[in-house]
């Protein structure tokens, strides 16, 4: 008995392989209020035979729609399923779905993290029928920029909205410092600028209930001495919405009293002062831009290794869209002879990408897009695989390297990480440290490292700084000067 009842198991699992489902798991990422949390599962019916649909086990939680429960030969079973979250945090959830063609249940996982609730949009699953399911949830943007001194509107001033990376929208705001106009939900890095002003940058998260930014720009002072402000965007949000109301739904000019921002309102608190950073990295940006200035400047071939630190602090200040945006600025600049690995590493190291191609653009382009931040930072076991991965690709004659982008200090854990270092520097790989708003004290210890490795500590602070200094960087490495 025991003998047949294996038989059948076997068999049926091994059916089983012969087809079934498109994914085993899908993680939804960080999840905040205004994202739909909706996902298909599919299942195609290879076989000659009728499949039943037996059960879907779930949870309050999860709601799911079916295409049918009978799957024909030859035809397709979509499964729907939607998560509502009734608490913040991290969740796993394993959904046993029972089938005829097998005695053991497919269990699909869903995965992901709650940084905000919001089931305002429902919490049925959109039918099949809507075309809108799977659609990104689009709101209405509105954007107000004003001189920090007088309140006055700031005319033709850009809004360019960072997504994962690139630039998704450039927005000018008219003659009374507004913008209003449709944008995917979702959080962005955003670049404030105006001629004549110093401009801002900020990362904020964009939904339906919270549509708006209120900007002030300040001409750039003749005294050194004085501060520049630092918008503190989460505290003017109250007061954003307020003037937003009036402001940005009437076509009638607006005038801003001494009242509406006395000392003691809402927004005077939002703005603090910020000090300038007390000294700057061994490596100044402008040292880290390159020109070529031979007569006959060419390149080697490529063989770089990026080590990228995917812990939860990266997922502050924007650093994640910052580091995306270099690393996809570097991707579009680079030869089809140049050789990219890409790994993360952060409570665990793992390879994303390994050596592929430069001339893959757009897949090296849409994985970094895909790229999220979560757990702790733990470099040490990251950077010993790294240079295991650089020597695997290692190019006679190239130039091999091994970049390190990270936020602040690693734990080494117990490895001596200056003899690593050193010894692979000898075999010909060399490290670069790329800084993402990195603290005095975390980019010394950082400069340090990479100087052991032949190399220097590149510091992004801005946008600007991530479009030029990496590849900037790249070149100054890989050039070879000929007569």
């Amino acid at each position: 008995m025991r003998i047949f009842l294996f038989i059948v198991v076997f068999f049926s699992l091994s059916a089983n392989a012969q087809f079934g489902f498109d994914k085993i798991d899908h993680d939804f990422g960080d999840i905040y209020a205004g994202n739909d949390r909706v996902v298909d599962l599919k299942f195609r019916n290879t076989t000659p035979d009728k499949i039943f649909l037996l059960r879907v086990k779930h949870g309050r939680e999860i709601k799911t729609l079916v295409s049918g429960q009978t799957i024909m030969p030859d035809s397709l079973l979509v499964i729907r399923f939607k998560y509502n979250p009734d608490k913040k945090g991290r969740f796993r959830i394993e959904i046993p779905i029972y089938l005829t063609n097998s005695l053991e249940p497919f269990i699909f996982t869903l995965k992901g993290n709650v940084k905000e609730i919001d089931n305002s949009m429902g919490l049925a699953c959109p039918s099949f029928d809507n075309p809108n399911a799977g659609v990104p949830p689009i709101f209405d943007f509105k954007g107000l920029v004003l001189d920090s001194d007088t309140k006055e509107p700031i005319n033709n001033a850009s809004i360019t909205f960072v997504n994962n990376g690139t630039i998704s929208q450039i927005e000018e705001t008219d003659r009374n410092g507004k913008v209003k106009t449709k944008a995917i939900i979702g959080l962005y890095y955003f670049v404030v600028d105006a001629e004549g002003y110093i401009g801002k940058e900020f990362a904020k998260y964009m939904n339906r209930n919270n549509d708006s930014i209120l900007v002030f720009l300040r001409k750039p002072s003749v005294d050194p001495e004085q501060k520049e402000p630092l918008v503190v965007q989460e505290k003017t949000d109250t007061l954003a919405k307020r003037l937003f109301q009036y402001a940005l739904d009437t076509n009638d000019s607006w005038e801003v009293t001494d009242d509406t921002f006395g000392k003691d309102s809402v927004l005077s608190q939002s703005f603090v002062a910020k000090e300038e950073q007390e000294k700057k990295a061994v490596v100044s940006q402008k040292d880290t831009m390159f020109s070529i200035t031979g007569k006959n400047p060419r390149y080697k071939s490529n063989n770089i290794v990026f080590l990228l630190d995917v812990s939860t602090s990266m997922n502050s200040e924007g650093k994640l869209d910052l580091l995306k945006a270099s690393l996809i600025e570097m991707v579009k600049k680079l030869s089809e002879n140049d050789t990219i690995t890409l790994m993360s590493y952060s409570t665990f190291s793992k390879v994303i990408v390994e050596g592929i191609s430069a001339k893959e653009k757009q897949v090296l382009i849409e994985t970094i897009k895909e790229i999220k931040a979560q757990g702790m930072t733990a470099g040490g076991d990251g950077m010993k695989l790294a240079y295991r991965q650089g020597r695997a690709h290692f190019i006679e004659g190239g130039n091999n390297q091994v970049i390190m982008a990270t936020d602040g200090k690693f734990n080494k854990g117990n490895m001596n990480l200056d003899r690593l270092v050193k010894k692979n520097y000898e075999r010909g790989i060399g490290l670069t440290v790329l800084g993402i708003k990195n603290k005095p004290e975390d980019a010394e210890s950082m400069s340090s490292i990479a100087q052991i490795g032949g190399g220097r500590f590149l510091l992004i602070q801005n946008y600007e700084d991530s479009k030029e200094i990496l590849i900037s960087e790249i070149k100054r490495t890989s050039v070879v000067y000929s007569e």
